[in-house]
């Protein structure tokens, strides 16, 4: 399989959701590394109970996928990218939600 035949609009969702994913476990990871608690606690208390806090997490989740975004722009990947940038997209709308009450 090469690269190019994942130029489709389905992996670009299916990387930024990995991507996504990557950056909000090595949030947790090294939130709880510095803070002394296990990656659960992060999950549980500071991202699901917590509100203060879940639009910034979800911010750097939203930042984790641009890397896949620009290397699909790079490669000319135009469909895949164009899947990245609609999950980035629907992940800030759904931050402006969570700022501005739902």
């Amino acid at each position: 399989m090469k690269i190019e035949d994942l130029d489709h609009m389905g992996a670009g969702i299916l990387g930024a959701l990995i991507s996504a994913a990557l950056g909000y476990v090595l949030l947790g990871i090294s939130w709880g590394w510095l803070q002394d608690e296990s990656f659960a606690y992060f999950h549980r208390e500071v991202f699901m109970n917590s509100p203060l806090f879940k639009d910034r997490i979800i911010s750097l989740c939203v930042l984790a996928i641009v890397p896949s975004f620009h290397i699909a722009y790079r490669k000319e990947m135009d469909r895949f990218a164009r899947g990245t940038m609609l999950v980035m997209i629907i992940m800030v709308l759904s931050i402006v939600m969570l700022q501005y009450g739902e």
